[in-house]
């Protein structure tokens, strides 16, 4: 079922429940005025006539019976009778008519004083009238002609206004629900003409601050992201597939030269450690690269340590692998509260982003080393890397972040261009900052901005 003839059908239940409800209420309220209307009437004749036959002693029951019939307000089928105290009737003003009341019902008027019957289409009041310490039972009743016709008639009315509100609710419905989905289906209609990777099209942003504005800026976010994965599997395979070709057609090389004639056991050996070394590129390489693709702010998991004491780990970790590489590091203005070193974030990760920068300040100053400096500003933990080496000129440094990306003064030493790459996806999938500043000849720094958990001083 469409959303459209969902959304009628759901107005027109509501509407139409809402008038039975007031057309209900309406017609049962007017029925019970008219009702009381009619018994107030025809107990003030009851008691009209009561008054005539037990106060005027002489009054003869046969006249005063006619007196009633020539009132000008006679209602149909009208008939007052009176008991005694014996619940015997002693009066009458139609013969025609007669009310059968039951040993029970005499009893229970005596009781309650007042008592509204039905017997057919009579109307019936039946109450108390004491006069000279006699227990008189007066009983008046009729048709009530014009509250029936009117209930007949308002009944009727309320039949026919239900079911032309029925009608109109379910055209008003249907037009109403189409106007609602129209900006829908036009987002729909726009959405299978669009070309959002080959061509970057995308939908134009609504100026209502509503339903539809959010789903097409959800459609939007959704080819943003489209596109970069497209973007970012074409990238991958045709550099990873150059970034292969290399050691590949080095190990072809050597293993063709080794064939070439018999050599000797320490040559052969030369030729298995320079292909175990190009192997071992391959192998990093589709590590980082497998890293590099899993990344994501969706995929993350948290928790809790001190940065400083990650970074007196990473650089032991360094220094334990490498005899060269030396890495100092320097507390900055340090905080009251060491707590301040905390932060949310998931360590493992955090350590290699943080890493690849070492290792590339290492291996690009002259002497090897990597200088840390960690400090507190403005709530936020700063980590700056620097070296000396030769720099990085202004026209490459906005694309050392790219994937696979190598500026000219980094042609000379090995690498893939993912180190710095697969650390700026990290820091930004945890909603940190990466800045980059260097001058060809004076080095480079990299300043990393991390926000610490704020916690009470235990």
């Amino acid at each position: 079922m469409k959303i459209r003839t969902r959304l009628t059908i759901y107005f027109t239940l509501l509407i139409m429940v809402i008038v039975l409800v007031r057309s209900v209420i309406m017609y049962y309220s007017i029925q019970n005025y008219a009702d009381k209307v009619f018994y107030e009437r025809i107990r003030a004749k009851a008691v009209t006539t009561a008054q005539r036959l037990l106060y005027l002693q002489n009054v003869d029951s046969a006249l005063l019976a006619k007196i009633d019939k020539t009132q000008a307000d006679l209602m149909l089928n009208e008939n007052i009778e009176v008991y005694d105290s014996s619940d015997h009737e002693i009066y009458t003003n139609n013969d025609t008519v007669t009310y059968h009341l039951t040993k029970d019902q005499f009893a229970q008027i005596r009781n309650e004083k007042e008592l509204h019957l039905l017997q057919g289409k009579h109307k019936i009041v039946a109450f108390t009238y004491n006069l000279a310490g006699n227990k008189n039972i007066v009983v008046g009743g009729g048709e009530d002609q014009y509250g029936d016709a009117l209930a007949r008639q308002l009944r009727w009315t309320l039949i026919y206004l239900a079911a032309f509100s029925f009608i109109m609710v379910v055209i008003v419905g249907w037009i109403f629900a189409g106007q609602a989905l129209a900006p829908i289906a036009i987002v729909v209609k726009k959405v299978t003409t669009l070309s959002p990777i080959e061509k970057s099209e995308r939908l134009e942003p609504m100026s209502e601050k509503d339903e539809i504005a959010a789903l097409v800026a959800t459609f939007n976010d959704l080819f943003d992201k489209l596109e970069e994965a497209f973007k970012l599997q074409k990238f991958f395979v045709a550099n990873v597939s150059h970034e292969m070709n290399n050691p590949l057609a080095k190990i072809k090389s050597q293993i063709e030269v080794s064939l070439i004639q018999n050599r000797d056991k320490e040559d052969y050996k030369k030729i298995l450690k320079s292909v175990l070394e190009d192997v071992n590129e391959m192998i990093i390489l589709m590590q980082d690269m497998m890293k590099f693709s899993k990344i994501s702010k969706e995929t993350l998991t948290y928790d809790e340590f001190r940065i400083d004491e990650l970074l007196f780990e990473i650089r032991d970790n360094i220094i334990a692998t490498s005899q060269l590489d030396k890495v100092d590091i320097e507390l900055s203005n340090p905080p009251l509260n060491d707590r301040e070193f905390i932060i949310k974030a998931n360590k493992p990760l955090i350590a290699t982003a943080i890493k690849n920068i070492i290792n590339n300040a290492c291996k690009y100053s002259p002497d090897h080393t990597a200088q840390l400096t960690l400090s507190i500003h403005e709530g936020r933990v700063i980590v700056s890397v620097t070296d000396h080496g030769p720099g990085i000129s202004a026209e490459d440094l906005p694309y050392i972040f790219n994937i696979f990306f190598r500026s000219q003064s980094a042609l000379s030493s090995k690498g893939f261009g993912i180190g710095l790459a697969l650390a700026q996806r990290i820091l930004k999938a945890h909603g940190y900052d990466i800045e980059p500043s260097s001058e060809p000849g004076r080095g480079t720094t990299f300043t990393i901005s991390l926000y610490h958990t704020k916690k009470a001083t235990p």
